[in-house]
C-alpha cells in the first residue's frame, strides 16, 4: 500500500540531483545547451563543484537548409569563412560531406575559428591551417584580419545561428558590422537553430530557482540569457539571490545590459577550463 508513495519520492528526489555531491559547494546552474553543458559539467566537477544542467537553449543543425547548400555552390567565390561556434562547424561538416565536391575549394579559402574551436575544425575537415586570433571571440577574428593589408574588399562568409522565437543577442550582428566596417564584404550563412528549450525543461529550470537549490547562474551565451529572464518573468521569479557567471566579457556585457549584477567573468574564455577555474577561485576568495 504504501510502496508507490516512496517510490515516486525517490524518483522526484534523484530528478534534480546535482551530478555530485548535496554538500558540494558552490552549487550551480549550467545553462548552456546540451554537448557544451556537457563539456563544461566536466571542467566544473573537476573543481568539486556540484553543477544542476538546465539547457536554456537548443541548439540544431539543419538537415536540408537552402541557404547552406547555396552556400556550398558558391564557395569558391569567398576568401575566408568564420565560425561562429563548434555547432556552425558540425553544420558545415555535415553539409559538407553530402557536397563533396566543395572540399576542392578549401585549400584556397582561408578558415576562422575561436578558441577550442579551431581544433575542432581541424579534426572534423582534416585539415592543418585554420586562422585562430588570440581573442577567443569573433572580435577576436576581426582584430587579426584588420592587420592584413589586403583585406580590404575581401568575401567572408559568416556560418551562424538563424535565432528563432527569442531577440537575437549582440554577438553576431556586432561581428558582421565590424567585418564590414574593415572593408570586407559579408554574407551571413544560417548554419543551424537556436531556439528555447523544451518547457519541461524550462519549468525544472525555475524550481530550482525557487527553492534556491543553486547558488550560482553561469551563461555561455547571450541566448542563455534571454530564456532564463524569460522563464523567470514567466514564474515571477528573481535571480538577485544568485551569483552570475559569465564565459568571457561579451556574454557579461550582455548580462548586464539585460539588468543583472555579474559576479564572476572567465579571463580566460577559450576554454570552459578558463571559466570553471574562474568560479572556483570567486568562491575560494569568499571562505
Amino acid at each position: 500500500m504504501h510502496l508507490y508513495p516512496i517510490i515516486l519520492v525517490a524518483i522526484s528526489c534523484l530528478y534534480c540531483q546535482p551530478t555530485r555531491r548535496q554538500s558540494a559547494t558552490p552549487r550551480v546552474i549550467i545553462t548552456a545547451p546540451q554537448g557544451y553543458a556537457q563539456r563544461l559539467e566536466k571542467a566544473l566537477q573537476e573543481k568539486d563543484i556540484a553543477t544542476y544542467s538546465c539547457p536554456m537553449i537548443e541548439t540544431k543543425v539543419l538537415p536540408e537548409e537552402a541557404k547552406m547548400n547555396q552556400f556550398l555552390k558558391e564557395m569558391q567565390n569567398y576568401d575566408y569563412i568564420a565560425f561562429s561556434s563548434r555547432k556552425a562547424i558540425e553544420s558545415f561538416s555535415i553539409a559538407l560531406a553530402k557536397h563533396p565536391e566543395a572540399k576542392l575549394y578549401l585549400q584556397q579559402i582561408t578558415l576562422c575559428a575561436i578558441g577550442k574551436d579551431a581544433e575542432f575544425l581541424k579534426k572534423e575537415l582534416k585539415i592543418s591551417d585554420v586562422l585562430l586570433p588570440d581573442e577567443a571571440s569573433p572580435m577576436g577574428i576581426v582584430a587579426i584580419l584588420k592587420t592584413r593589408p589586403d583585406i580590404s574588399g575581401k568575401r567572408i562568409a559568416v556560418l551562424a545561428p538563424w535565432v528563432k522565437d527569442i531577440p537575437e543577442p549582440d554577438v553576431v550582428p556586432d561581428f558582421t558590422r565590424a567585418l564590414e566596417a574593415i572593408q570586407m564584404q559579408v554574407t551571413r550563412i544560417d548554419a543551424y537553430t537556436t531556439c528555447a528549450s523544451e518547457e519541461n525543461i524550462q519549468n525544472r529550470f525555475a524550481e530550482l530557482i525557487r527553492t534556491k537549490t543553486a547558488s550560482c547562474l553561469v551563461f555561455t551565451s547571450g541566448a542563455e540569457i534571454e530564456v532564463a529572464l524569460q522563464t523567470c518573468k514567466k514564474h515571477h521569479l528573481s535571480t538577485d539571490s544568485l551569483e552570475i557567471a559569465c564565459f568571457g566579457p561579451y556574454t557579461a556585457a550582455y548580462a548586464r545590459k539585460k539588468g543583472l549584477k555579474v559576479s564572476i567573468v572567465a579571463q580566460d574564455f577559450s576554454a570552459f577550463t578558463g571559466l570553471a577555474t574562474a568560479i572556483h577561485q570567486y568562491y575560494q576568495n569568499k571562505k
